[in-house]
């Protein structure tokens, strides 16, 4: 079993750590006098650290630094999310623990890594995102915070790609790593259709921010998503089921957007959800309704599987998504 110890809090280092625990591993999460400041976001906090064996160390004392080189002796990765000098400062650096234990894996996740001209300044996900020129992707061409927390994300899931891979090459070289994510760079890397479009002078493909199928619309009783992307067929099966007198490419459709947005809205407007999404269903092209999830029930059931699981932690009871991994 792979034993894990997590000096983080919030987002990036507790996830990696929780999505270890799902694969198998035991996590020690090491909160400071005081705890984790993350646990005032309530059930948020469950969700990340729900599982975790929870210790309370003072790692600024002696006996608190002592306890803890305890802890790594035996221990196979330390994951940790501190602005980047404070661990050394504390004495719980790669340096100093690898002295400890030389087959320890250690993985710092920061915002902008550990060694660039931004790595002393604090950051959440949103400044990230900003620095990394990705809110105007999210915004198709205008500044928008998408409050889907893609640094984060994109930091976590890397740190445990990155951790697997460094133990299946312990197994061979019987030897640690180091390992640095940045989640500027996790979350560029994470959006190449756009990254790569917008370095090489083309910009926001037109499919993604011109495309009338494309987009959401509003029914009489709610909205329907279409997802047509670059696909001719989809959109000639689409143009004959809603009855649209549209004789063109889905390519010169995007060169209409206003127009022929404007046509479908004004056509859909007045249908009920269920009845467009059987037109379009029907037609084999990719529609469908817009969910609620407060209404989780009806997405499972739209499904056909669970998607939700009760967990307990410290006494409580939390709704939370399960693992996707099957």
């Amino acid at each position: 079993m792979l034993r894990v110890v997590e000096l983080a809090s919030f987002y990036p280092g507790p996830f990696c750590t929780k999505i270890l625990k799902d694969l198998g591993a035991e996590v020690v999460k090491v909160e400071p006098p005081g705890k984790d400041p993350a646990r005032v976001l309530g059930e948020v906090f469950t969700v990340f650290n729900a599982g975790k064996k929870i210790l309370e160390i003072d790692l600024k004392s002696e006996s608190g630094l002592k306890t803890f080189y305890n802890l790594v002796k035996d221990v196979d990765v330390v994951v940790e999310s501190y602005r980047p000098g404070v661990a050394k400062r504390l004495k719980v650096d790669y340096e100093t623990l690898s002295k400890i234990n030389p087959r320890i894996i250690y993985c710092s996740i920061s915002a902008f890594g550990q060694k660039t001209n931004l790595s002393q300044f604090p950051a959440h996900d949103i400044n990230v995102l900003g620095v990394a020129g990705l809110l105007e992707i999210f915004g198709k061409g205008k500044i928008l915070d998408p409050n889907v927390q893609l640094a984060d994300l994109s930091s976590a899931l890397f740190a445990v790609i990155a951790i697997l891979s460094a133990v299946l090459e312990r197994e061979k070289t019987g030897k640690g790593k180091y390992i640095d994510i940045s989640m500027l760079k996790t979350a560029l890397f994470s959006v190449p259709i756009h990254t790569t479009t917008i370095l090489n002078g083309i910009g926001i493909l037109p499919t993604f921010l011109r495309n009338p199928v494309y987009e959401i619309y509003e029914t009489a009783d709610g909205y329907v998503t279409i997802g047509i992307v670059a696909e001719e067929h989809f959109w000639q099966r689409f143009c004959r089921a809603l009855d649209l007198n549209l004789n063109i490419s889905l390519l010169k459709s995007f060169e209409m957007f206003e127009e022929i947005k404007k046509m479908i809205e004004k056509r859909v407007r007045k249908m009920l959800t269920k009845d467009l999404v059987k037109i379009l269903r029907d037609a084999d092209v990719p529609a469908f309704e817009v969910m609620n999830l407060k209404e989780v029930e009806k997405i499972e059931e739209l499904l056909g599987e669970k998607l939700v699981e009760e967990i307990e932690f410290e006494g409580r009871k939390v709704k939370v998504v399960k693992n996707p991994l099957k």
